[in-house]
């Protein structure tokens, strides 16, 4: 192997530079011979002309040629086996699997030099002679040839020189380029099993989701539908969730045997929901499988619906609203308690009312529309609220979010000590006065808790803690006896003590029934922000503060202490899948090592597998598990060993069809280009191999490269001057400059 470069600096630039100077010393030098006589002269003047430009152009340029030494050594053979869910597709009365692994033990069963066993998905994974059976080889979801040969190339087998690659080449990413594969440096030999000839088939081709999902508004869905061969009569397309049908729409192909049709939902309940689309299967489609589409779509809110009522005007209260009205992603009501009943005044309380307080139509007709409900210093009873404080109890318990912060009219101050509001809260209160202090004071990290998304400034505990000594201190907290039971606290004041004996707590949170609560004592937290910033110029522990507790109270996933996830959204019957755990406490602490039981449960509730897994000291684990073989959606959960409640859960689909039965149709023309750009040789479906010794299997190691500089010497620099001797002096014997 040889390559040309130029040694002049800046390289191609200052070579283009000195061609167009050669070119036009050359172009001065022509001008000047129209008058030279004879004809001869004027040919051999111009000669020297472009000897001495060429020569000239070379001396400044220094091209070197560098020369690569190779060195020819035998190499191994590598056999790889296509084992994805379109190798299970018939082509007459055999499986293409069946086939491939038929041909794949007569290869390796006659070899002297036993070939390396590999099989592949969407990645190689090593095999052993006995696996080599259609029936023991999990399929994979996908036919990745590229990833598949990289992943023998890069380092796994430094002796590999062959592969041989039996494929049905169904390998439909759209940047797979067979050219590219000469510079893995093997030779791929190929043997195509499956019928190039399209078969008559009618399948979902692709599903295209517009978006996120929120709730109650619309999602629009794009389906293509391929017929092959292509079909005159429409056919009937079909959206179902679970067995309603939800949408139904008759399609039309087109010329080439492709319909488009644009279908929309409208999700009216929260979380996952699963749907399924689906075309008429005639008995004669020869894959059947890809007439069913599934997906999943995670329905949310559009925006995040807060509740927030203050009881008095206070620069908390106006700082805590302008914030969340800025937020984007919140849709707030608020409502602010500029008078009492109690207090005095010589007009009508109809004539000093902006806005009726709508207790009964928030509390009664809407309270399950709101995501979120903050009391901020307000005290109930003036307002007849008492009857309307066991729905907010219900609501919490039931999956709703309620935070209540500090002042002389909340906690205990405000009477809610014999209220179901204290039963929900994260705190016990008192029940009689002192309700409140009035110093300053700067609150501690609870140490337990430094790692809670409300109160990590900083990733490392001691930046954490020296972050929050440098915020504004706080002024006022109201009193509690202390925590209730399975509560948290997160800051707690650095004097105070609880009825316990314990740091009294300013912020709490609990998780009562299905829901969480909030508990901030003081109502001057507003200082994190101004003051802090008066005194630092940084606001944002404020921000970050109540950006943080918002998502925490709406069950935002990506805070969610322990999660589980899968390596994808969906995949075929009974192929493999990665499972993902972050197992972590309420206090976001590394859950201690395991065991920790995995299960998996169909859309019926029915237990269909499980596995146990081992986390480390970060509380991470990473497993390999086998999808169910039957296509429906699927529930995977994970709790520690003997309790029932789990700690985790992630939903995935199996379908029958997918991706890799869209198009299933063997690719014999793909198969030969990668064996062309190989070096290597190809096989048509039905061929018998040749003898493993047979196959060119040889592997080059690079010795060095040489490099020459053949203008680089004084014998290069003494031709030029001859040139340009010669040059001048044959030009004055003519006559000319």
């Amino acid at each position: 192997m040889s390559q040309l470069r130029f040694a002049v600096p800046f390289g191609v630039p200052s070579v283009l530079v000195l061609a167009a100077l050669a070119l036009l010393l050359i172009a001065l030098g022509f001008r000047e011979l129209s008058g030279v006589e004879p004809p001869g002269r004027r040919r051999g003047l111009l000669a020297l002309r472009v000897a001495s430009a060429l020569m000239a152009f070379l001396c400044a340029a220094q091209p070197q040629w560098i020369v690569q030494r190779v060195e020819e050594l035998p190499g191994r053979i590598a056999v790889l086996l296509d084992s994805s869910r379109s190798m299970q597709i018939r082509d007459g009365g055999e499986d293409r699997l069946s086939r491939a692994v038929q041909a794949a033990q007569r290869f390796y069963d006659g070899a002297r030099d036993k070939p390396a066993l590999f099989g592949f998905g969407a990645d190689a994974q090593p095999l052993a002679r006995a696996q080599l059976d259609a029936k023991q080889l999990t399929p994979g979801d996908d036919t990745r040839i590229v990833r598949a040969l990289s992943t023998l190339t890069n380092g796994q087998m430094p002796e590999l020189g062959a592969v041989l690659l039996i494929s049905d080449g169904a390998d439909r990413s759209p940047s797979f380029d067979p050219s590219q594969l000469g510079r893995l440096g093997v030779r791929v030999h190929t043997l195509v099993v499956g019928e190039a000839a399209e078969q008559r088939d009618v399948a979902i081709e692709s599903v295209r989701i517009d978006g996120a999902a929120f709730l109650r508004q619309p999602v629009n869905i794009e389906v293509t539908v391929r017929s092959t061969p292509t079909a005159h009569d429409p056919v009937t397309l079909s959206l179902r969730s679970g067995s309603e049908l939800v949408r139904e729409t008759s399609i039309h192909f087109d010329d080439r045997g492709l319909a488009t049709a644009q279908l929309s939902l409208i999700p009216t309940r929260l979380g996952r929901s699963v749907y399924t689309l689906s075309v008429p299967a005639d008995a004669d489609d020869t894959v059947p499988e890809n007439n069913e589409r599934a997906f999943q779509i995670e329905v949310t809110r559009e925006r995040l619906r807060a509740l927030l009522v203050c009881g008095h005007p206070s620069w908390d209260a106006r700082f805590l609203r302008a914030l969340l009205k800025s937020d984007p992603a919140v849709d707030l009501i608020t409502f602010f308690i500029l008078r009492t009943q109690n207090d005095n005044s010589l007009a009508a309380p109809d004539e000093l009312s902006l806005i009726p307080f709508p207790t009964e139509e928030l509390f009664e007709q809407h309270l399950k529309s709101f995501d979120l409900i903050i009391f901020q210093d307000f005290d109930f009873a003036p307002y007849q609220m008492a009857r309307f404080l066991p729905r907010i109890h219900d609501y919490v318990l039931n999956g709703g979010s309620f935070a209540m912060l500090g002042g002389d009219r909340s906690f205990g101050a405000g009477g809610y000590g014999s209220t179901p509001i204290a039963e929900i809260l994260p705190v016990t209160l008192p029940e009689r006065a002192p309700y409140v202090e009035e110093s300053e004071f700067a609150p501690d990290v609870a140490i337990e808790a430094a790692h809670h998304p409300l109160v990590e400034l900083a990733p490392r505990l001691s930046d954490n803690l020296s972050a929050w000594q440098k915020l504004a201190p706080l002024s006022g907290v109201n009193l509690v006896q202390g925590l209730r039971r399975g509560a948290h606290a997160l800051l707690v004041h650095p004097q105070l003590t609880a009825a316990n004996g314990q740091p009294m707590p300013v912020l709490s949170v609990h998780s009562p029934g299905r829901g969480r609560s909030l508990a901030l004592t003081t109502d001057s937290a507003f200082r994190w922000g101004m003051a802090t910033a008066g005194r630092s110029g940084d606001a944002s522990a404020y921000e970050r503060f109540w950006d943080r507790a918002l998502r925490w109270l709406a069950r935002d996933p990506l805070l969610d202490s322990a999660q589980i996830s899968t390596d994808r959204p969906s995949y075929g019957p009974a192929s493999a899948m990665r499972v993902s755990l972050w197992l972590r406490d309420e206090l976001y602490r590394p859950l201690s090592p395991g065991p920790f039981r995995l299960t998996v449960h169909d859309d019926r509730g029915q237990l269909v597998a499980e596995a146990s897994a081992e986390t480390d000291s970060e509380g991470r684990a990473s497993l390999s598990l086998l999808a169910p073989p039957r296509p429906a959606a699927y529930t995977i959960a994970v709790q520690k060993e003997g309790a029932q409640q789990s700690l985790a859960e992630q939903g995935f689909v199996v379908e029958a069809g997918g991706d890799e039965l869209a198009n299933p149709r063997a690719r014999p023309d793909l198969m030969r280009q990668i064996a062309e750009a190989t070096g290597g040789e190809h096989w048509s479906a039905g061929a018998e191999l040749p003898d493993a010794s047979r196959l060119a299997s040889s592997r080059t190691r690079a010795l060095g490269n040489d490099v020459y500089t053949p203008f680089g010497g004084v014998a290069a620099f003494a031709a030029l001057l001859v040139l340009l001797g010669l040059d001048w002096w044959a030009r004055r014997r003519a006559g000319l400059r």
